[in-house]
């Protein structure tokens, strides 16, 4: 009896802990796949959004060699958090957006932003820095 109740903990702790390390190992690839700089094009030339694994972020507008806006973000589940925290186009405030990686793009969906400019920007398609090229 002592046995198979020694037995079934094992099992059991042995199931949480790989569990919790298939959760975190999810979460980082995720994070992963963010990291890097994303190019989106408009009628007025390219802008550059470019996130570094401190869970900082940076954008320029076209012709910038300086960061517009930079801030941190934030990561959950299918949604990131932007928070201004400094450049002239910052708001100072956070704006949350839906998003989903495919391939070698990046596509961003207003989820609850009071801020108009970053919405515009923010939201849409964005491609990886360098991807297609050999």
């Amino acid at each position: 009896m002592k046995n198979s109740t020694f037995i079934t903990r094992t099992i059991l702790l042995s199931s949480i802990f790989l569990f919790t390390i298939l959760t975190c190992m999810g979460q980082n690839e995720s994070s992963d796949q963010v990291v890097g700089t994303w190019i989106k094009s408009a009628g007025y030339g390219n802008t550059t959004l470019v996130f570094a694994a401190d869970n900082k972020w940076e954008v320029k507008f076209t012709g910038g060699d300086e960061p517009d806006v930079w801030g941190t973000y934030k990561l959950s589940e299918s949604k990131i958090t932007f928070t201004d925290e400094g450049g002239a186009s910052s708001s100072g405030t956070s704006g949350i957006y839906e998003y989903k990686i495919a391939e070698n793009s990046i596509t961003f969906t207003k989820f609850d932003d009071p801020v108009d400019g970053r919405s515009m920007l923010v939201t849409g398609s964005w491609s990886k820095e360098g991807a297609g090229e050999k």
